[in-house]
C-alpha cells in the first residue's frame, strides 16, 4: 500500500467513525428527549468530580496495563527461544506451559493468583493479582508472537551468523531478535488492544479500575446504562487509537515480512 494509499484509507476511516459518532450522539439526545433515557442520568457527567473518579480508575487500567505488557515482553522472549531452540526434552514443557496458558480463560487465571498465592503465604493486593495474572496470560500469548518474529528471519541469516563463530545467543541477540522485533512491532500493539480491555476483568476481584470505578458511580447514582455507555466510549478511544497505531506500523512493512501468528506448526531453529 502506497503512503497516498494509506492515507486516504486513514481519512475515509476516521470519517466514517466520527460520522457514527454524531449520529450515536444524535440518538442518545433524541432518546433523552422523549424520556427514554432520564436526563438526570447524564447530568452527572457535568460534574468535574465525576471525571475525576473516573481518571483514579484510568490510571489504575494504565498502571496494570502497562506493568504487564512490559513484564510480558520481558518473560515472552525466553520462553519463545526456550520454545525454538532448547532440546525436545525440554522444549515440551515450556510448549505445554504455553499453549496451556493460552488456553485457559484469564478469568480463572486472575481466580488461581488471587485465592491461591495467600494459600502460599504470599498476601497481594488485588491490583497485584490482576497484574501478575495479565502478566502469565500475555506472557504466553506474546511468547507465540515472538516465535512467529524469529522464525519469519530467513534461515541463511542465522547460518551465515553462525558460521562466523557467532554462539546461539548471541546470534539470536545481535542478530535475529533486532529484526524479529520490528517486523512484530504490530502484533505487540494489537495484542495490548487485547490486555487493556481484559483489565476489565480485574473489577471482579474488587480492584477499582476503570469499570471498578464505573460500578461503584453506576451503584450511587443509579444510571447504569448512561455510566457504561460513557467507560465504553472511554475503551473505544483508546482502542481506536491503538489499533490504528498498529495498522500504521504494519502498512509500512511488505507482505512477506508481517508476523502471522498461528501456535500450530512446530519450526525449529537448531541450538547447535
Amino acid at each position: 500500500m502506497t503512503a497516498l494509499a494509506f492515507a486516504r484509507s486513514e481519512s475515509r476511516g476516521v470519517l466514517r467513525v466520527v460520522a457514527a459518532g454524531l449520529l450515536l450522539a444524535g440518538a442518545i439526545v433524541g432518546l433523552v428527549l422523549v424520556g427514554i433515557l432520564p436526563e438526570r442520568g447524564w447530568s452527572r457527567f457535568l460534574d468535574a468530580s465525576t471525571w475525576r473518579f473516573i481518571g483514579q480508575g484510568l490510571a489504575v487500567t494504565a498502571q496494570i496495563g502497562g506493568v504487564s505488557l512490559v513484564a510480558s515482553l520481558i518473560l515472552s522472549v525466553p520462553l519463545a527461544l526456550g520454545r525454538i531452540g532448547l532440546p525436545t526434552p525440554f522444549r515440551i514443557p515450556v510448549a505445554l506451559w504455553i499453549e496451556g496458558v493460552r488456553a485457559t480463560p484469564v478469568l480463572a487465571i486472575l481466580f488461581i493468583v488471587f485465592f491461591g498465592f495467600p494459600r502460599l503465604g504470599i498476601d497481594l493486593s488485588g491490583v497485584q493479582a490482576a497484574t501478575i495474572g495479565l502478566t502469565v496470560y500475555t506472557s504466553a500469548v506474546l511468547s507465540e508472537i515472538v516465535r512467529a518474529g524469529v522464525l519469519s528471519i530467513p534461515r541463511g541469516e542465522v547460518e551465515a551468523a553462525r558460521s562466523l563463530g557467532m554462539p546461539y545467543a548471541a546470534t539470536m541477540r545481535r542478530v535475529v531478535l533486532p529484526q524479529a522485533m520490528s517486523r512484530m512491532a504490530p502484533a505487540i500493539v494489537s495484542q495490548l488492544i487485547t490486555l487493556v480491555k481484559d483489565t476489565s476483568l480485574a473489577s471482579i476481584i474488587a480492584v477499582q479500575e476503570l469499570v471498578g470505578s464505573a460500578r461503584v458511580l453506576f451503584n450511587f447514582y443509579g444510571n447504569p446504562i448512561e455510566t457504561l455507555f460513557v467507560v465504553a466510549c472511554v475503551y473505544f478511544v483508546i482502542c481506536y487509537t491503538l489499533s490504528r497505531l498498529s495498522r500504521r506500523l504494519e502498512s509500512r512493512r511488505p507482505a512477506e515480512e508481517r508476523v502471522v501468528v498461528t501456535g500450530e506448526e512446530e519450526q525449529v531453529v537448531p541450538s547447535t
